[in-house]
């Protein structure tokens, strides 16, 4: 018995160290990919079809005539680009996401910077919004805070997510952080003397779909209209709103 409950004991021991590793290989992978990542952007909205036989080129000629970014390098350029892998949506479902491996990183970051001041880039009629590539990891963080952050676009609040998954608000010459979602939640709720029920404040969730790279469809979340400020836009109904948040940061 003695003997059993001593190989038990080391057993415990062996899983313990093994769980410890593997939480360390799995961070450090996550950092590896992460930093592959750094020179991508995501670009969303754009109709299949429309970038024809040349992902690149059609790339490069986005950034460059329609988008207008200024401040670009003279070695500018697209490595490589291309739709996320899977079979065409079905009609009426979004479009695949692009991502494009730009060469210079300076230059990523110009890209991204154009996105946020610019107005929003138009391809029949369709919204194109540029987004860094982050892990899923990452992505899957961030998503976290759309809900609540869906409620602060419709009280006019000013945000931006900073790398990895942190949100910041400015509000009266004051910045607020929160590291969860439950942080923000609790301090709208205090600044505006009322208590959302927990099980609101999860109302948007990630469904399963084939794709894992492309945001999917979710049920709207109602906020009250009356909190809209005149002028400011509709909150848009599902987990693509990401693509129209000109308040989130780069990194």
């Amino acid at each position: 018995m003695a003997k059993l409950q001593l190989e038990n004991k080391e057993l415990k021991s062996q899983v313990l160290e093994l769980q410890r590793m593997t939480g360390n290989i799995a961070e450090k992978m996550d950092d590896y990919e992460g930093r592959l990542r750094r020179n991508n952007i995501r670009i969303t909205g754009v109709p299949e079809k429309a970038e024809g036989p040349a992902v690149d080129l059609f790339v490069e000629d986005l950034v460059t005539k329609r988008l207008g970014a200024g401040g670009l390098s003279r070695y500018f350029s697209v490595e490589r680009a291309h739709r996320v892998p899977g079979g065409r949506p079905r009609p009426g479902a979004p479009p695949r996401t692009i991502i494009a491996r730009i060469f210079n990183f300076r230059d990523r970051d110009v890209i991204l910077q154009e996105a946020r001041k610019n107005p929003p880039v138009k391809i029949d009629n369709a919204t194109i919004s540029f987004f860094p590539d982050f892990t899923l990891r990452i992505q899957a963080q961030r998503r976290e805070f759309l809900a609540v952050k869906k409620r602060m676009r419709c009280r006019g609040l000013k945000y931006s997510m900073l790398f990895p998954s942190r949100l910041r608000v400015a509000v009266n010459n004051k910045t607020f952080f929160f590291d969860t979602p439950e942080e923000a939640w609790d301090w709208l709720d205090e600044r505006e003397g009322q208590e959302t029920e927990r099980e609101d404040r999860s109302k948007i969730k990630r469904q399963p779909g084939p794709d894992r790279l492309n945001p999917t469809p979710v049920k709207r979340v109602t906020l009250e209209p009356s909190t809209v400020p005149p002028g400011f836009p509709d909150p848009p109904d599902t987990i693509q709103e990401e693509r129209l948040d000109w308040f989130d940061g780069v990194g």
